[in-house]
């Protein structure tokens, strides 16, 4: 990112770029300053060329070749195109032959979500421009965008508040944007957003209502955990995926729970592949259940699966069950 602000900021571009990676919005975000950096905006009709998809090779060059009108530079926006996955290699090839010749005043941008990082193409744009990944920032960096989006908005926010809202949320940067906006636009004159801003606010993620119901059965407390399940199927929530959530739940936490005395969580978060606040949660639930009840509950969710796959019990009811035995016969 710091290379892609030098170029913006010294109007000094290469003529290939690709943005790439598992974050979309941190691909849109970027491909918005660059094309507001290289063209103003009354010049991109005239001077901004945008191809979605499986566009042939020969008219996304063509397009490259064409001299701009009035302005700098030409623009060719490439997005989806496959070009740097299995498949396009002849396409592929033959834009990479061609980046070497772009014409200078021709500047080239891909987007993608999946890059093979062993491919001409990208090895291309990655010697003569620059090739950038989006990866899901780390949740204490995801905090600290909380903070400064809100403080550049003139609002507070502590970083207690800001991990509660991720929690509530989800790590996903489009939806927690979309959060944020919103708490800033109704915290008034309130100087500070609070957890309970975020909580009247914003919209729980599913994993977040999925945590909540499972603090609930590991509190042993029934009659939350029935409250909790009954708002999950009036919000139409399947009882099948809340049954194969609350299996992933002790799935995990149990998996958690061997590694923990061995690894750290932000360790066992990059083994399993899981958010750091994730790994907190299913620590805490190992801590409410012994291994030996995880792995009762594990086998009660397999049993309550197959009743009522096979009709021996509703669904709904079937869920109802589980949660009862969770709250009550698994090491209480």
């Amino acid at each position: 990112m710091k290379e892609l602000n030098n170029h913006i900021k010294n109007k000094s571009f290469a003529q290939a770029y690709l943005f790439f990676g598992e974050e979309p919005y941190l691909t849109s975000h970027w491909r918005r300053s660059l094309v507001s950096a290289v063209l103003a905006e009354d010049a991109r009709d005239m001077n901004m060329e945008v191809f979605d998809g499986k566009i042939p090779a020969a008219a996304i060059m063509d397009a490259a070749e064409t001299l701009p009108f009035l302005a700098e530079h030409r623009l060719v926006v490439v997005t989806g195109s496959g070009l740097f996955a299995t498949g396009r290699s002849e396409d592929a090839t033959a834009l990479a032959d061609f980046i070497k010749d772009i014409p200078d005043s021709t500047i080239m941008l891909f987007v993608e979500a999946e890059v093979d990082k062993r491919g001409r193409l990208y090895k291309r744009i990655a010697e003569h421009g620059l090739a950038m990944e989006a990866k899901t920032p780390r949740e204490a960096d995801l905090a600290d965008w909380a903070v400064k989006f809100c403080g550049a908005r003139g609002k507070k926010m502590a970083r207690s508040t800001a991990m509660h809202l991720l929690r509530t949320v989800s790590g996903d940067m489009q939806l927690l944007y979309n959060e944020m906006e919103k708490l800033v636009a109704h915290a008034g004159v309130d100087a500070e957003i609070t957890a309970a801003h975020v909580d009247t606010l914003c919209t729980k993620s599913l994993e977040a209502k999925i945590f909540d119901l499972m603090k609930a059965i590991c509190d042993r407390d029934a009659a939350r955990s029935f409250a909790l399940y009954g708002n999950l199927i009036a919000l139409k929530e399947s009882p099948l995926m809340v049954l194969s959530m609350i299996a992933r739940q002790f799935r995990y936490s149990l998996q958690c729970a061997a590694l923990a005395p061995n690894m750290n969580q932000k360790d066992i978060a990059s083994k399993l592949a899981l958010h750091p606040f994730a790994v907190q949660e299913f620590v805490a639930t190992g801590r409410n259940f012994p291994q030996k009840a995880m792995i009762d509950a594990l086998e009660a969710c397999l049993e309550t699966d197959y009743a009522i796959k096979s009709g021996g019990i509703g669904d709904v009811l079937g869920v109802e069950v589980l949660i009862m035995r969770c709250c009550t016969d698994f090491g209480a």
